[in-house]
Order: C-alpha cells, then structure tokens, then sequence
C-alpha cells in the first residue's frame, strides 16, 4: 500500500505542539532528520538504483521520483534527501501539480501559522525554527516535462537541521 503524504496529517502532527513551545517536528514522509540511508531505503524500498550526487562540502544528495521507490508518496513529484555523514539533515517534498493546485503556497504557510505561529519571510520563502530543525514552505521549480528550458513552480516543505539552514 503506497504511503500517502498527507497535508493534513502532517498538520495534525504539527498542531500537536504549542506553537509557544518553537518544538519542530522531525519528522516528515516517515523519514526523521539524523535517518541513515539505510533507514531511507528501510522506509522507500529502491525499484532501481538511486543516483546520488556529492558535492565538495560532503553533501549526499538524492532526487527520488515516481517509479524510483516502493510507496512513494502519491502526492510527490519528488522526494528531495539531502545526507550529510551518512544522515539524513534534509526531507524536501515537492508536491505533484495537483497536490500543488489543492494547497498553494499561502494556504500551506497559513495551516503552518497555526501550529508554529507567525512565519519569518524571506521573498517567497517562509519559514519557522526550533528545536535544532526548521520548515519551509516555498516553491520549487521543475523541469517542464518535454519542455527542458521551461519550468515549473510547485508547493514545496523542507524540514532540515538548523545548521543547514544558513548555507
């Protein structure tokens, strides 16, 4: 049974927790920041093999897709990980263009107002910290499919590790 990311769930996770507390939830997509690979696969079974890029700062990223995993989230146009000493310090979920029109970026930041309270702002990028871990809300561009110069905006949440927020 594939495992749905719901918005909702999530809020009601979130919601869960004082606003006044600053506590972040660490965990999203079944996945908790400081997860290993290993654990990633445990939860998102590989069909294939997964690519991944480092960088020279010793980032290990994956882009997971559709067709990349058992139970991806139905709601996913990507499940972006980021690994930094084998663990996990970043979840992005970019959401599909119908999950995207259901829930745009305001109405997103507006339910995550009522758990974490006021969000600080950056352009379009909003975000909400303690705890050690921060969410963003914002949107993500992708590749317009057969369209390689073109993108695409979509609603966008990232829980990451408050270091990493910074860079």
């Amino acid at each position: 049974m594939p495992r749905a990311v719901s918005l909702l769930a999530l809020l009601l996770v979130l919601s869960a927790v004082p606003a006044s507390a600053a506590r972040i939830q660490r965990l999203l997509a079944d996945l908790q920041l400081g997860d290993t690979r290993d654990m990633v696969e445990k939860v998102y079974p590989p069909k294939k093999t997964w690519k991944v890029v480092k960088d020279k700062a010793g980032f290990e990223r994956i882009t997971l897709v559709p067709g990349d995993a058992k139970g991806f989230p139905e709601t996913l146009a990507e499940l972006r990980l980021t690994l930094r000493r084998g663990r996990l310090v970043l979840i992005q979920l970019v959401y599909d263009e119908d999950a995207s029109r259901k829930t745009p970026l305001n109405e997103l930041v507006g339910e995550l107002s009522l758990a974490y309270g006021e969000a600080r702002r950056a352009g379009q990028a909003y975000w909400w910290s303690g705890s050690g871990a921060v969410v963003r809300a914002r949107q993500a561009e992708l590749k317009a499919p057969g369209k390689e110069e073109r993108v695409e905006l979509r609603t966008s949440l990232e829980l990451m590790d408050r270091d990493l927020f910074g860079r």
